[in-house]
């Protein structure tokens, strides 16, 4: 988790991404046998991973990361993240131009 910590901070976006996926990875294959502190550290990858993915600009990830972080850990810091990529994926998909019908020229 550090690791991943340290790439943000160096702007090392897609090795930051492998390594909370990583994280996330190993602790849900033992879901059913995490204590609280596990818990709490798979609340905290699935967080970062949806900041990751906000600087990204992937904003619908974003928000599936967010509201799985809030799930597993629902506190305030959780819920933040998780109104603030909703409202980016709001804001980013109110602003895309609707398709065209090429079909009815």
């Amino acid at each position: 988790m550090e690791r991943g910590i340290q790439f943000y901070e160096w702007e090392r976006i897609d090795e930051s991404i492998l390594e909370f996926k990583h994280v996330i990875h190993y602790l849900s294959s033992q879901v059913n046998r995490l204590e609280y502190k596990e818990i709490k550290l798979l609340s905290r990858a699935h967080h970062n991973l949806a900041v990751v993915y906000a600087k990204k600009k992937w904003y619908e990830d974003a928000t599936d990361e967010a509201r799985k972080a809030f799930e597993l850990f629902p506190t305030d810091e959780n819920r933040k993240i998780l109104e603030l990529v909703q409202k980016k994926t709001h804001r980013h998909t109110k602003s895309r131009p609707e398709p065209s019908d090429s079909t009815s020229q």
